[in-house]
């Protein structure tokens, strides 16, 4: 199984799933973590999971639809998120599906890696 890990070290709301990835291979030695950066031509593996911060979510939450999100118009190439990457990819017929496990923006690390763990074993 590969687990793709996306977020941003520079900005402290997005930086959670990174700051988790050493945890998460040292718990999950079998799984190949891959960080992933959807603005670098990003097209997930077929039965992938993708680990990413959700804005407006207040615990961690497995999603198994793109369906779940809300399409956002985009105006300027700064709106260009993981979303948006992975609508565009399946309109393209690059993806069918894809799960993703949403970490909340404002959170303790203990407790995101406890139920991202939870995520990953179902």
């Amino acid at each position: 199984m590969k687990i793709y890990v996306v977020g941003n070290p520079l900005v402290p709301e997005d930086s959670m799933p990174l700051k988790l990835l050493p945890k998460l291979k040292k718990a999950y030695p079998c799984i190949d973590f891959e960080e992933a950066d959807p603005n670098e031509n990003f097209i997930p593996e077929e039965g992938s999971i993708i680990i990413d911060t959700v804005a407006g979510i207040d615990r961690v939450t497995l999603f198994d639809s793109l369906n779940a999100f809300t399409e956002t118009h985009s105006v300027s190439p700064h709106d260009y998120d993981l979303g948006f990457h992975l609508l565009l990819l399946k309109k393209l017929h690059k993806i069918q599906s894809v799960r993703l496990i949403g970490i909340p923006q404002k959170a303790s690390s203990a407790d995101i890696l406890k139920a991202v763990a939870g995520c990953i074993s179902s």
